[in-house]
């Protein structure tokens, strides 16, 4: 299962971000030390840094964003028992 998308009510749903389809999709796989973990994923907009969606990964760390367009952004992966600092990846692009 992977976690469904659930914007943050307080991010307007801007049409340049989300379409009414399911649209361009960003989906991946968190992984500690090559072991899967769930953990807290958060999507922003790279050039406003606006946050997108704040979801929880699946117990297999699998998790999706869809209903974007065509945006640069970058997400930062929480890990769950604060052991380590967030990982961010940068330049994501919707496909």
């Amino acid at each position: 299962m992977i976690a469904d998308l659930k914007p943050v009510s307080t991010v307007p749903s801007d049409s340049f971000i989300f379409t009414s389809g399911k649209g361009k999709s960003i989906k991946g796989q968190i992984t500690e030390l090559s072991v899967p973990i769930p953990c807290r994923i958060r999507l922003f907009e790279k050039s406003g840094g606006k946050l997108i969606a704040d979801v929880s990964t699946d117990q297999l760390g699998n998790y999706e964003f869809d209903h974007l367009t065509q945006i640069k952004c970058f997400i930062v992966a929480h890990h769950p028992t604060s052991k380590f600092n967030a990982v961010i990846q940068d330049n994501v692009v919707p496909k």
